[in-house]
């Protein structure tokens, strides 16, 4: 237990400043992976700390690592500047269904304009949910960092990782769940 608490405060402690955390990998693994050449042993040896608290626990983080991990990954998400949690739908159909952007139908079920995988849950008829701030507001945070919610995850975290800016962010939750988008009028395209 105590170890665990040493591991998890190391991890948040690397965090906070930016540095790499404790790894899973033993000196043996470390050869083979080096074996794969540089790039391949940069991205593997080099974790940030969340993804090594991940591989470490195989993507399953205990209770007593699970609260401190959501909490970190919360404090990251950032807001668009306006304030606005819903941009324009139009725009977020463009990210939402591009593959060189958001490529999110690759993934979900949902888009009328493209047949959606099955790696995540279906988000047809997402917008049923309704448009209340608080949707509105989980919706954004699971898109800007999806490991606030669903830790682990294979997501992208879009925010987090500077692959979206907050107002993007905020056109795809408009596509999502403005009753006017096409996300929400048409019939999803299936296989």
């Amino acid at each position: 237990m105590q170890r665990i608490y040493l591991l998890t405060l190391l991890v948040l402690l690397g965090l906070a400043l930016g540095q790499t955390g404790p790894s899973y990998i033993d000196a043996e693994l470390q050869r083979l992976i080096q074996a794969g050449g540089q790039n391949y042993s940069n991205i593997l040896l080099r974790q940030a700390p969340d993804q090594a608290l991940c591989s470490i626990h195989r993507n399953r983080l205990p209770a007593d690592v699970l609260g401190p991990f959501i909490e970190a990954q919360r404090q990251t998400i950032k807001y668009p500047a306006d304030g606005k949690l819903m941009g324009d739908w139009k725009q977020g159909d463009a990210i939402f269904n591009t593959l060189a952007r958001g490529n999110c139908f690759s993934c979900h079920v949902g888009s009328p304009r493209n047949i959606g995988g099955n790696v995540g849950p279906s988000l047809e008829k997402y917008g049923q949910r309704g448009t209340s701030e608080a949707v509105q507001k989980y919706t954004y945070e699971v898109i800007y960092n999806t490991w606030a919610y669903f830790p682990c995850t294979v997501m992208y975290r879009f925010g987090h990782n500077g692959l979206l800016k907050p107002e993007e962010i905020a056109h795809v939750v408009a596509y999502l769940l403005d009753p006017a988008s096409d996300f929400n009028t048409k019939p999803a395209l299936k296989r």
